[in-house]
């Protein structure tokens, strides 16, 4: 996967993903809604209080994370047929596919849990029901995903919700097309899908700003807009359930970095990055390139304040040592459904979720 992932990020020259019931229809009672406390003042959150009055039960099992990137909502243009859309069909989903693949989660028993109840072994889930942690990497929406049919930026839309931005040929408009307001949705209807209130874990890198807002550029005019944007969007998620990580600040490969280049990216993401998402001790390895956990890069990001660490692996694992904790992710998107459907099938069928005539244009 590092290999692989190492291709694409040449191509692209930077870093390099769900869905309701396969139908798309939302399916279950609506959740009651209330309130609570956001940077702009409350905000409601239905799933949350669904959520909380569901009855759950201690889980001692294995638990299943996997992560995806920002999603495709025109595969036209991020299918085509060079370098770049081999790059996307390997390693993205499209809105279709995310949806199914939450509707077949939901239908298997699957639910959300919170990454840290997940590392402390504090998980609960309703009964009958198996826990599994989601993840977004680069929920940054870079300058070569825009043209070819995925997001501008996360925004919050008149009721605080949030939403993404699209361009494209009809102009600039707010959809639900993305990982978060589908995500959102999906539990807002769906309360069994989620406990303790959980959503997912986004990672964020720096070197294009945050959540599509190019905060990096403190010689814009834009840049306090997009800054208190950036830093909006970032107090609803959490208030919400949703937790962000660190991805590195420029998409570096740990592996292959020496300890002060580490430290030097670390300090930058906490300088330019940690004022919007707050302190956060998630580090979400890029590539999932993990360095041994006696090394001393892993006593800086400890030292940073990271504590728990992801990388990839296409089984369920938790590891601690060295003061910090491993979880693995496994990876949805093409290479895993070309290459994966047998050890996928417990959590979803490939052959429902996977669009084989977008994949195919």
């Amino acid at each position: 996967m590092v290999a692989l992932a190492a291709v694409l990020l040449g191509a692209l020259g930077l870093a390099v993903v769900v869905r309701h019931d396969v139908s798309g229809k939302a399916r279950g009672r609506p959740a009651p809604t209330s309130t609570v406390a956001g940077p702009t003042g409350p905000v409601t959150t239905a799933a949350v209080v669904a959520v909380a009055a569901a009855p759950l039960v201690p889980w001692s099992g294995p638990i299943e994370h996997l992560f995806f990137h920002t999603l495709v909502i025109d595969a036209s243009l991020a299918f085509a047929h060079d370098r770049l859309g081999q790059g996307f069909r390997d390693y993205f989903v499209t809105v279709s596919e995310f949806r199914s693949i939450l509707g077949e989660l939901d239908a298997k028993g699957w639910t959300l849990v919170d990454i840290h109840r997940a590392i402390a072994g504090s998980v609960r889930v309703p009964p009958g029901r198996k826990p599994f942690v989601l993840s977004e990497d680069d929920v940054n929406y870079y300058d070569y995903e825009r043209p070819r049919g995925l997001g501008w930026r996360l925004v919050l839309d008149g009721s605080g919700a949030v939403k993404v931005e699209v361009h494209d040929v009809n102009g600039i408009r707010v959809t639900d097309e993305d990982l978060v307001p589908i995500l959102d949705e999906f539990v807002g209807t769906h309360p069994e899908f989620s406990a303790d209130g959980a959503r997912g874990v986004l990672a964020l890198t720096g070197f294009q700003g945050s959540f599509g807002e190019r905060t990096q550029d403190r010689a814009s005019p834009e840049w306090a807009a997009s800054v208190a944007r950036a830093t909006a969007v970032a107090g609803h998620l959490k208030a919400t359930g949703w937790t962000l990580a660190s991805h590195s600040y420029g998409h570096v490969d740990l592996t292959r970095s020496t300890t002060e280049r580490a430290r030097t990216d670390t300090e930058r993401w906490k300088a330019e990055v940690e004022p919007i998402t707050g302190p956060t001790n998630v580090y979400v390895y890029a590539f999932g390139a993990a360095p041994p956990t006696s090394s001393r890069t892993v006593q800086l990001l400890r030292e940073q304040g990271f504590k728990v660490l992801c990388d990839i692996d296409v089984v369920p694992r938790v590891s601690q040592a060295g003061g910090v904790a491993v979880m693995s992710r496994r990876h949805i998107d093409g290479l895993a459904f070309a290459q994966q459907a047998g050890r996928l099938a417990p959590l979803f069928d490939v052959a429902t979720v996977e669009d084989h005539r977008a994949r195919s244009a």
